[in-house]
């Protein structure tokens, strides 16, 4: 990887004067040594002047001349060269070297924790990620290591340079096999003559050892001195066995570990302090003839099945006695041995004991989420657990009270254990303290939030720490770190239960992955602690909390600090939330080259719904700048700091997706809502920047005017005492979450500006363009930004979010359509006065009103649009009040659909207003559009002072009448239909007829669904389609239910009639002469003929009442005389106190006199109300039997009943029947005569009469039966009626009816009633019999002759006279009966 330079000179040549004195090379002078203020000091910060300039590296020279034939600078520099300095810069001092702006780069952060690359990196590193390398970080020194197969590298980590100065040593006899093992080294710490430490490094396979005393300079003394430092070679190596881990044992030495198992002490001082390489085997001072080798781990496991390779060696802090330390080795399966070692390589075994059994009970009992087999329990890693703690940390801690002891007769220890299976493994940290005659397992903390198994392949064997002040562990894996609290929860019932189950409660955990991609990943680690209880922290790096420190391949140096330490043994320590894991996602991982993974790695412990808050609540914090990493900042660029809120908010959805999260449609919507409003905020600002550059100097921009206008309550204040004095810019960066505000509010700056300024128009003119301008193009851009990313939020662009989970949308809020409302139509009232028919003046702008003009089409869009997801959302709601307003909301967009589409044309704007009422299905606005340019064309043809023009005009209308045609195809009926209503009503009804386009007959139709259109249906049914039938049936249709002339009425039914009649097929007859049934259409006409007949009867029976009263009207002068002249002749029966009654009869009276066809109910009332001289029963007939004929025609079931009651009381009371029933002195012949001439025998004579040609005629009903019709409802004519003028008809109506009960208690009209009708009956029976049987005679020269029943009608005898010989005779019921026996004899 790193190949040595060719280039001469030392490691200080590019910070050293250049009139510094070469070094001599003859070895006459190279013998003397040089002073110690000339000793190479290692650079600092300060010491470039220009920090872009090239980097240093430095590599001991490889050549073979003795290094005491060189100076101290004699280190060859093989990076680029940087620009020489006249002056060498001062050394910065300790307090100088903070970690505050040190120049790296935060990769995430949350509550409790920070991730962030160092910026240090020797360039030959970065430039060469992909060989293979390994390293360590020591905090102590502030120096970091790496080594390859050929050279060791040391940089100081803690550099705020990305290029830090840098020394480069080519390592002795490097292996030729680039597969072999990597060479192991460690820095040692500084000599008393130097700062700077040292460095020793061993060739695993090989065995040999190279130190420097100091990684500033090459030179060493002593023996065995080689131009690659000081050299020594292990001996007593087996065959095949190798070094694999050099443990740091200061001040004692250096802890070598074999292959096989074996353990060496090193040291590379002797006992004076000077260098000096020395290796022995440790050997257990129990089985001293073995020469070492009973002391090995192999040795000592050989006899047990459970030996197993060596996890992990590590050599404690110290001991109460200097230069001692106590070093513990761990196999895989849970063998635990230590050692008590001493400077100078003297040693003694402490602990020898196998605890896999303990530590299997203890971890199974303790983490339930063990499901793996027993057997697999392994040993990874361990650390010591640090002493001399604070007491608050102590307190905190949820070890063990071995804490507190600080003598060295225990080892507290944190190993790391897992249980594995081929897909998964579960990790634990367990506390074990050992004792020289005991081992005892604490505390059991299993790591939940890692689960992926060690790989064999893995360059980087997991490692555990525990830093000071012992609260939080670091567990690195090959890429991934996490971190864990060790402290005790707080006390909580549940908390107790799980302590006294041996369950540790859950505590902060968070896990740290990096990408799995490359050759990336850790190679490396240290560790940082802060300066706690006289522990003084190395000058290199000072810091209050502990750290984890990683070094990664193709990266550099990473650093996981504790955000505060002291937080976790607070009553609110820090947690992992669903929102935290959001924020580190969102805000760090687009950024580039950014290492870590926050998304597919494993999946997030909360459920969707806590995933689903978060993200809201995330989004919202974004839009409204309230995150802590938006928070406290002013940015130069407003709109890249809006383009960066947007881009996190694109992050926060695509992680979502990635993590498949399921999100309920509200937090679809809502997280959709949030882009948008970024979106559209960052469109609104470009435009705010367009209208600054555009108007003067000193003049604002509506965009700026409607920041200030907006209500303090619905924005956020600036405050200017701690420098927000741009309200404009203050609102972007925090205030655009109410967006739709600031949209709504820009008609209200322009309501109140035009009562303020109104003579300004110029001005006015440009706030209103600017105003539609923002309006329109924001929510344009909203439904835009709506359907490009509706895929991506999972949600369909076309449908309206409703429910009650979800706040009105955006664009669409009641305030926004409202005021939408008032834009529009204020623009409309100030175009019809700039620019259709200006009414003063004009001074304006003209470009800027046409292109206001031009933008209306599309803000009446967007209202439309607005309006429409308003009420759609409203009628979702459960709340009542909103569906309510969304009603409303509803009743103005219909309206306002046909009106500001219509109101287009005004502006000329035709083909705008079509394109917009076909996006908006507004058909009949599309009809009245179409057709009204038709209209106009047609006009200005008509008008056109030129042929040319005319012919013109003539061709485009022809042109638009096409285009009619095709919309009728297009859009079918109800396009079609309004066209040609539209038409009708301007151009008349040739013009529907006449319509050349219409491909499909739809007039035809729009005729036929038109009843009132009948009148010409019928014509078009003739002479367009020559459908006779259907014109009949339109034309009965019409007569019957529409028309309201009586004469019309009946023209209408009369032609109905002969078209039936002229369409009825001749009748059919089989062989035998008998004639076939007839068919459904035959059915259908005779029933048509038979109901026009009965309306035709009906007009007849009205008819004769008219001439009944015409001649009581003919002096009259004018309509309302004539009513009057009516009244007061023909009300005589009706009570003047009954003036319902009275209004009832005008109202039907006035009817009558001006020839409208009356409704048969008011037929009724005025046939039974009306009095009429005596002379009418000779021409028309008995009223109340024609009122009869007219309730048995025309009305049904139970309203005919009674109608029937009603005529039968009117009828009764005609008579006085007290005086009829006052018979004392009465001749039976006087008494008949009476009976004869009340109403009642008179209408019951002529029901009889009919009888006998109409058996189903017989609407007879007794006094009693009569009584209580209409006194408690009325009949459907006054269900609208007022409720005072029904109370008094109904009292009219009681009146009647005690009137008639009356008669019948006291007169006996109920006897006298059954005594007409048989009186009735008989007379008619008897006189037929009589003339039926009688043969033709002549007496007198007279001829009697019966009249059949028609005949009898047509000549006006219903009263029951009989004609003889055509010749009026004495009335029947007058006549004696020995002159009726007479007449009839004879």
């Amino acid at each position: 990887m790193f190949s040595p330079s060719i280039q001469e000179g030392g490691p200080a040549k590019g910070t050293r004067s250049s009139r510094r004195r070469q070094r001599p090379l003859s070895s006459d002078t190279a013998i003397q040594q040089p002073k110690a203020k000339r000793q190479r000091l290692p650079l600092s910060d300060a010491t470039f002047v220009n920090p872009d300039a090239p980097p240093e590296m430095y590599e001991v020279k490889s050549d073979n001349v003795d290094l005491l034939s060189l100076k101290r600078d004699g280190i060859e520099n093989v990076g680029a060269p940087r620009r020489e300095l006249s002056v060498r810069s001062r050394k910065p001092k300790a307090g100088e070297r903070a970690s505050k702006g040190d120049g790296s780069v935060i990769l995430t952060s949350n509550s409790a924790y920070s991730v962030s690359k160092l910026p240090a990196l020797p360039d030959r590193i970065r430039t060469d990620s992909s060989s293979r390398y390994h390293g360590a970080i020591y905090s102590s020194n502030g120096y970091a290591l790496a080594l390859t197969l050929t050279h060791a590298v040391v940089w100081p980590y803690t550099s705020t340079l990305a290029s830090p100065e840098t020394f480069t040593f080519a390592l002795p006899y490097p292996s030729k096999n680039s597969a072999d093992p990597l060479p192991l080294g460690s820095l040692v710490a500084p000599s008393t003559s130097s700062e700077n430490p040292g460095l020793v490094v061993v060739m695993p396979v090989s065995g040999k050892i190279s130190y420097w005393e100091s990684i500033s300079t090459a030179s060493t003394l002593g023996l065995n001195k080689t131009p690659h430092g000081l050299e020594e070679t292990i001996s007593g190596m087996f065959s095949g066995e190798h070094v694999v881990q050099i443990v740091d044992a200061e001040s004692a030495g250096f802890v070598l570990v074999f292959s096989s198992g074996r353990l060496a002490y090193m040291h590379v001082r002797d006992g004076h302090g000077r260098p000096a390489i020395s290796v022995q085997f440790l050997r257990n001072a129990l089985n001293a003839n073995h020469s070492g080798i009973l002391s090995s781990i192999r040795h000592a496991l050989s006899s047990s099945p459970l030996r197993g390779d060596i996890a992990a060696v590590r050599a404690s802090s110290g001991t109460n006695k200097i230069g001692e330390r106590m070093v513990v080795a761990a196999t895989t399966k849970g063998k635990l041995l230590s050692w008590r070692v001493h400077r100078g390589g003297h040693h003694e075994l402490v602990t020898d004991a196998d605890i896999r059994e303990l530590l299997t009970h203890e971890i199974l009992q303790a983490d339930s989420g063990v499901d793996m087999s027993p057997e697999s329990l392994e040993v990874l890693d361990f650390t010591f657990v640090p002493r001399s703690l604070d007491r608050k940390y102590v307190e905190a801690s949820r070890l063990s009270q071995a804490l507190q002891r600080h003598d060295d007769s225990i080892q507290h220890l944190l190993l790391l254990t897992s249980f594995s299976n081929k897909r998964n493994s579960r990790y634990q940290l367990v506390e074990v303290v050992i004792s020289a005659d005991s081992v005892k397992v604490g505390t059991v903390r299993p790591l939940t939030t890692y689960n992926s198994p060690v790989l064999s392949s893995a360059g980087f064997k997991p490692r555990v720490y525990l830093p000071r002040p012992a609260l939080v562990a670091f567990v690195i894996f090959d890429r991934a770190a996490v971190i864990a609290s060790m402290v005790s929860p707080p006390d909580s019932p549940d908390s107790q239960l799980q302590e006294d189950s041996h369950i540790i409660p859950a505590t902060f955990e968070d896990v740290i992955d990096f990408r799995d991609e490359g050759s990336l990943q850790i190679i490396g680690s240290g560790v940082e602690e802060p300066t706690i209880n006289g522990h003084l922290q190395p000058p290199r790096h000072r810091t209050k909390n502990p750290a984890a420190l990683l070094l990664l391949q193709g990266v550099g140096t990473v650093r996981v600090v504790i955000s505060d330490i002291d937080r976790f043994t607070s009553e609110t320590p820090p947690e992992i939330t669903a929102k935290t894991k959001l924020e580190q996602a969102v805000f760090y991982s687009g950024r580039v080259e950014n290492p870590l993974v926050f998304s597919g790695r494993r999946t997030l412990p909360f459920s969707d719904k806590e995933i689903c808050n978060a993200a809201v609540q995330l989004s919202n914090e974004i839009v409204s700048s309230k995150a802590p990493h938006l928070m406290h900042s002013q940015p130069a660029s407003v709109e890249v700091n809006m383009a960066t809120r947007h881009g996190y908010l694109n992050t926060l959805i695509r992680h979502l997706k990635a993590l498949n999260v399921h999100l309920d449609d509200r937090t679809r919507w809502l997280l959709l809502y949030n882009a948008e409003k970024m979106a559209v905020a960052s469109w609104i600002w470009q435009k705010h920047e367009e209208f600054t550059s555009e108007i003067p100097a000193g003049e604002k921009a509506l965009t700026s005017e409607t920041v200030v206008y907006i209500n303090e309550h619905q924005k956020t204040e600036p405050n200017p005492e701690i420098g927000e004095v741009d309200p404009v810019r203050h609102w972007f960066l925090n205030d655009v979450w109410r967006l739709d505000i600031y949209i709504a509010w820009q008609y209200q700056v322009i309501k109140y500006m035009w009562k303020e300024m109104g003579a300004d128009s110029a001005k006015m003119n440009r706030f209103l363009w600017e105003a539609c301008t923002i309006n329109n193009g924001a929510l344009r851009e909203a439904h835009r930004y709506r359907t490009e990313q509706a895929h991506l939020y999972g949600v369909d662009a076309g449908k309206v979010a409703g429910g009650n989970a979800l706040p009105e949308p955006w664009t669409a809020t009641h305030f926004i359509g409202n005021n939408l409302k008032r834009l529009v139509e204020f623009c409309h009232s100030w175009l019809d006065s700039y620019l259709v028919q200006p009414t003063v003046e004009n001074s304006l702008d003209m470009d800027i009103l046409q292109r206001l003009r031009d933008m209306l089409p599309s803000l009446t869009r967007q209202y439309f649009t607005a309006l429409k997801e308003f009420f759609t959302w409203a009628e979702q709601s459960g709340d009542s009040n909103v569906q309510a307003l969304g009603r409303d909301y509803h009743k103005v967009y219909d309206n306002d659909l046909y009106e500001k589409i219509l109101k287009l044309k005004d502006y000329g704007l035709w083909d705008e207003g079509i394109e917009l009422a076909q996006e908006w299905h507004a058909h009949f606005s599309l009809a009245d559009l179409v057709v009204q340019e038709i209209l106009t064309l047609e006009g200005k043809a008509a008008s056109a002072t030129t042929n040319s023009k005319a012919e013109e005009a003539r061709a485009l209308a022809d042109v638009k009448r096409r285009q009619m045609g095709e919309f009728m195809s297009k859009y079918g009926q109800k396009f079609a239909f309004r066209s040609y209503q539209f038409l009708l009503e301007n151009s008349g009804v040739q013009a529907v007829l006449d319509f050349p386009y219409d491909q499909n007959r739809f007039s035809t139709r729009f005729l036929r669904t038109k009843p009132e259109l009948a009148k010409i249906s019928w014509i078009n049914d003739v002479e367009k389609e020559n459908d006779i039938d259907h014109a009949a049936e339109t034309l009965m249709n019409l007569g019957l239910t529409r028309e309201q002339r009586l004469w019309n009425k009946k023209i209408e039914l009369s032609l109905s009639k002969l078209a039936l009649l002229a369409e009825e097929p001749a009748p059919s007859v089989n062989g035998d002469n008998t004639s076939n049934a007839p068919s459904e259409a035959e059915a259908k006409n005779g029933a048509n003929l038979q109901k026009i007949d009965q309306a035709l009867e009906i007009i007849g029976i009205q008819d004769k009442l008219y001439a009944q009263i015409l001649p009581t009207i003919e002096q009259a002068v004018d309509q309302a005389a004539e009513l009057q002249l009516a009244m007061d002749q023909h009300s005589a029966f009706i009570s003047k106190k009954s003036k319902a009654l009275l209004r009832v009869f005008e109202d039907a009276l006035g009817r009558l006199l001006k020839h409208e066809a009356l409704e048969p109910l008011s037929l009724i009332d005025l046939l039974t109300l009306i009095a009429l001289d005596d002379s009418h029963y000779d021409v028309m007939g008995d009223q109340f039997y024609l009122a009869l004929v007219v309730a048995h025609l025309s009305l049904k079931a139970e309203e005919r009943v009674d109608a029937e009651r009603l005529i039968w009381r009117r009828c009764y009371l005609r008579t006085d029947w007290k005086k009829l029933n006052e018979t004392n002195g009465k001749r039976d012949s006087d008494q008949v005569a009476l009976v004869g001439e009340t109403a009642a025998y008179r209408t019951m004579f002529k029901i009889y009469t009919d009888y006998y040609s109409d058996r189903n005629f017989h609407p007879f009903v007794k006094p009693l039966d009569a009584l209580g019709v209409f006194t408690e409802t009325l009949d459907r004519r006054f269900s609208e009626m007022d409720e005072g003028f029904r109370v008094t008809l109904l009292d009219a109506m009681k009146a009647e009816d005690a009137k008639l009960r009356a008669f019948i208690e006291k007169a006996q009209l109920e006897a006298w009633a059954q005594e007409t009708r048989e009186c009735a009956k008989t007379t008619v029976a008897d006189e037929i019999d009589r003339r039926t049987a009688a043969k033709a005679s002549s007496t007198n020269g007279l001829e009697v002759v019966r009249p059949s029943v028609e005949e009898a009608q047509a000549n006006g005898n219903g009263n029951g006279n009989w004609l003889l010989g055509g010749k009026k005779a004495k009335s029947f019921e007058r006549l004696p009966d020995t002159e009726r026996s007479k007449l009839f004899s004879t």
